[in-house]
């Protein structure tokens, strides 16, 4: 996401309904809170796979027979109904939910879903003026990393145990970003990794004719596929590095390539300034624009777009830049896409996604919310996940079709799903606050020339007392 906002303030509600989505029962009279000190899901393990059972090894007896428990059944609605979907103005993702959505009320006729797309610049704070008020989505795209503040503020609330039962059986272990206290709060899309992005042509005529493997090989490519004009300007950057842009997300990438860590497991402590390595991996990013001079800022619109107009050569981007490059790279523009490169202590990528989360809102009325219940349920369906990312280029959240042949055999999209075992993001308290504190941080070093190691332990300071405020509530 290239823009920034600021903050709404928080308008925490005195209460929040929560229903059980058996039919179309009535709200309960006495909602729990909203969660105020979530406990984070951990990590998934790098691979869900068991180990293997030797040949010769006979497998345990059954004590007796394992008893399947049903999943909760779906509610039915019987009578017109209208639900409200938000999101905000984002490209590929309007048209992946329009497909979405057109294909749902062809099964589920009697249901309309409105689809509102909101400048990004005023999606919070409209957030924050409808939904306590009663008014605006039943169903909203949020970015996972708002999870935690929208429901701390008692915009929405987990997600009815039907749509929950098909997300813990059927989705990748990436689910775990949308999970809190044990519940969860968003169907993921789809599942948003990091891979490099390369330029062949522009890579040959520099004097390479594979991308980089490592990070180390990563600069010597990009220096040598640096053009200047006669007054020093770069007329194409070997890397165009928009920290403001996506480049602060995959800095956390290259934190642990470097073997560092960018924040604990609990989420309450902030370690990006912690440690050669991640001290390492900051000094690597800032030495693009003054030592290495590949980049230069404000030098194209961004990252993605300087390297599909065929400016730059090589950029980490995120999945969704596979539909972005074949919608948008100009004429001529050759690319492929790689994995990450590897640091000294290995190669890491980092995930997001945009989940579909349930308002607090939809559940005052028993008819929207079974009709919300029943739309989240088809985004998480084989045919939903298909639609949408079929038109975003992403990568499915289900198990069952990350391995599908129209994908594996797609050469841009193979390094994401190669990658997927090992793809983790980390917990937001307030994204875009701790963001702030980030790109104030590099702004600092390269507008003003401050020191790069004192403005790091300034922004993890910064970052340090937004959880701490965070964790305090």
């Amino acid at each position: 996401m290239k823009k920034l906002v600021s903050l709404f303030t928080l308008i925490i509600i005195a209460s929040m309904l929560l229903v059980a989505c058996g039919g179309t029962a009535a709200p309960t009279a006495e909602p729990p809170k909203p969660t105020e000190k979530p406990t984070l899901a951990p990590p998934p393990p790098a691979t869900e796979a068991p180990p293997p059972v030797a040949a010769t090894e006979a497998p345990p007896a059954a004590t007796e027979a394992p008893v399947e428990v049903a999943a909760p059944a779906l509610p039915e609605v019987t009578e017109p109904t209208t639900i409200e979907l938000w999101q905000h103005d984002s490209g590929g993702k309007i048209n992946g939910l329009k497909a979405v959505i057109e294909e749902f009320q062809k099964q589920y006729p009697n249901i309309t879903v409105t689809q509102t797309v909101i400048p990004y610049d005023d999606y919070q704070t409209k957030m924050a003026a409808s939904v306590p008020a009663g008014s605006g989505p039943d169903v909203a795209m949020s970015y996972y990393g708002w999870i935690a503040l929208w429901n701390q503020a008692g915009f929405i609330i987990p997600l009815p145990d039907s749509v929950s039962a098909i997300i813990e059986k059927d989705f990748v272990p990436f689910k775990y970003i949308t999970a809190m206290d044990g519940k969860q709060y968003g169907v993921l899309t789809s599942v948003r990794n990091f891979a490099l992005f390369y330029n062949p042509l522009l890579l040959k005529e520099a004097g390479f004719d594979k991308p980089p493997a490592t990070w180390d090989e990563f600069v010597t490519v990009a220096k040598a596929c640096t053009k200047t004009d006669s007054a020093g300007n770069i007329t194409q950057a070997g890397y165009y590095f928009d920290f403001g842009g996506d480049g602060w997300n995959w800095w956390r990438a290259l934190i642990e390539a470097y073997g560092g860590q960018a924040f604990s497991e609990d989420g309450k402590q902030t370690l990006f300034n912690v440690g050669d390595g991640a001290r390492a991996a900051w000094q690597y990013l800032i030495d693009f624009t003054l030592k290495d001079k590949v980049s230069m800022p404000a030098f194209f619109e961004g990252e993605l777009e300087g390297f599909a107009a065929g400016k730059s050569c090589m950029t980490p981007e995120l999945t969704f830049s596979v539909g972005f490059m074949r919608d948008n790279a100009a004429p001529g523009v050759e690319w492929k896409v790689a994995p990450m490169p590897a640091g000294p202590k290995g190669a890491f990528t980092q995930g997001s996604s945009w989940p579909l989360v349930l308002t607090s809102k939809a559940a005052n009325d028993p008819n929207k919310l079974a009709a919300a219940t029943l739309f989240l349920a088809f985004m998480a369906s084989a045919k939903g996940q298909e639609l949408y990312t079929d038109v975003t280029g992403e990568i499915p959240s289900r198990n069952d079709m990350v391995g599908l042949e129209k994908y594996t055999s797609n050469a841009n999209l193979k390094p994401f799903i190669d990658q997927m075992a090992g793809t983790k993001a980390p917990f937001w308290v307030d994204e875009l606050k701790e963001r702030q504190c980030a790109i104030d941080m590099y702004d600092a070093v390269i507008t003003t020339g401050a020191d790069p190691m004192t403005t790091l332990d300034s922004g993890a300071a910064c970052d340090q007392k937004i959880r701490d405020e965070f964790f305090a509530k």
